[in-house]
């Protein structure tokens, strides 16, 4: 296998496709019109507290961190790697009034301090979107440090037994899961998805794969559950993104 460094698909890249500005028009299009969907209210109703102090991670324009404050989540921050997507957000945070702290994180190298949050939520496939396995697994023990002692990880990933990637994945051959022929492979499940407003870079994981990346970063898996079993979401929510599998796992207590 191929480094990352090695790879087109870096961090650069990724950067780079999220300070364009039609990817920054897509994501700011969402906090207005789609805000919160109904599965991740269901889990934050579920799994979180009002008085708990959350990060966004991956925040974008600050869907998901803007959504929380409206619950009435006063303790929230919002963390992107992209430097265009933070200003959007802060910009949109204070035309609404809320007081969300965002800032610029890349999140396998976070600089907030240990055990500083109780929940963390990576929404929409962030941590996916992140090229290769060892730094997906060390976004995930970034996580693990600056979450408190029994708190809470709520992340989204697509997976590769839904019907529509079980079609994608059937044929080993195909140049574009050809690891071997394919220079933007890193590894298998890893996807270039053209959009509307650029290419972007997606690795599309199998359920074990993540149950493995969660025990062997110290985890502790509580539930999980495709998006299309936990509610029936909007023709706007299924039109911004695929179903998706929610995970929700745990920072064991001691």
């Amino acid at each position: 296998m191929r480094t990352n460094d090695d790879s087109p698909v870096n961090i650069k890249r990724i950067r780079e496709y999220f300070n364009d500005p039609r990817t920054i028009e897509h994501y700011v299009k969402a906090v207005a019109n789609i805000g919160l969907w109904k599965s991740e209210i269901a889990l934050v109703e579920k799994w979180l507290g009002r008085n708990d102090q959350v990060l966004d991670l991956g925040c974008g324009a600050g869907r998901i961190a803007l959504g929380l404050w409206k619950m009435g989540f006063k303790r929230v921050e919002g963390a992107d790697l992209s430097e265009s997507m933070v200003t959007e957000a802060r910009d949109i945070a204070d035309c609404k009034g809320a007081i969300i702290h965002f800032r610029c994180e890349d999140a396998t190298r976070l600089s907030y301090p240990e055990e500083r949050f109780d929940a963390v939520i990576f929404g929409f496939n962030g941590l996916m979107q992140i090229p290769g396995r060892e730094n997906r697994r060390r976004a995930l023990k970034e996580v693990w440090r600056v979450i408190k002692p029994d708190g809470r990880f709520l992340f989204t990933a697509l997976d590769r037994a839904d019907p529509l990637y079980r079609s994608v994945f059937r044929d080993p051959d195909n140049f574009e899961h050809n690891i071997e022929r394919n220079p933007n492979l890193l590894e298998m499940g890893d996807r270039h998805f053209e959009t509307r407003h650029g290419t972007t870079f997606m690795h599309v994981p199998t359920r074990d794969d993540i149950v493995q990346d969660l025990k062997a970063t110290g985890w502790f898996l509580c539930e999980d559950q495709m998006r299309s079993e936990l509610s029936d979401e909007s023709s706007s929510v299924r039109e911004f993104s695929e179903d998706c599998r929610f995970w929700v796992a745990k920072k064991p207590a001691t």
